[in-house]
């Protein structure tokens, strides 16, 4: 489902999190929205969740972590995020998380040291965050030009 470029969105529909079906939501471009449904973690077959230049977006909901299957993590541009759920780690399938200008986040839980096999695409700032944390299995850190190459986007695409 894609709700990209909706200008006025301040918040996602309550029964978005009823879905219970969708394996992708591309919520991107929406920076006047604030917050996601605190029930998104009922979502439990999404796969890919993209948010990225939701820049009013201040946090996910605690049950993110609930997100099991969630492969592809798009929070790039998200300038208002100031800290990730505790239980971040507990996306066990996530491979892919794109963290990039994501200028207000300063530390992450301790929980991501659980995350194996991830590969984070972001800036010099997300490296200086999840250095403490490294190594951890699998895990790297791609640093992101300005131009950047997103043609492994492809099996992603709507």
């Amino acid at each position: 489902m894609k709700i990209d470029y909706c200008n006025d969105l301040v918040a996602l529909p309550a029964d978005t999190s009823d879905l219970i079906l969708l394996k992708k939501l591309s919520i991107t471009n929406n920076h006047k929205l604030i917050a996601l449904p605190e029930d998104i973690g009922k979502l439990a077959k999404l796969e890919l969740l993209r948010l990225r230049s939701c820049s009013g977006l201040e946090e996910l909901p605690g049950s993110t972590g609930n997100l099991k299957k969630l492969n592809f993590l798009n929070i790039s541009s998200c300038f208002s995020i100031k800290e990730l759920p505790e239980n971040f780690g507990e996306l066990s399938s996530l491979r892919k998380l794109n963290m990039r200008d994501c200028s207000r986040l300063k530390e992450l839980p301790l929980s991501v040291s659980n995350l194996e096999h991830l590969q984070v695409i972001g800036d010099d700032d997300t490296q200086s965050l999840w250095q403490p944390f490294l190594p951890i299995d699998g895990t790297h850190i791609v640093l992101a030009k300005e131009n950047v190459n997103l043609n492994w986007l492809h099996k992603y695409q709507f």
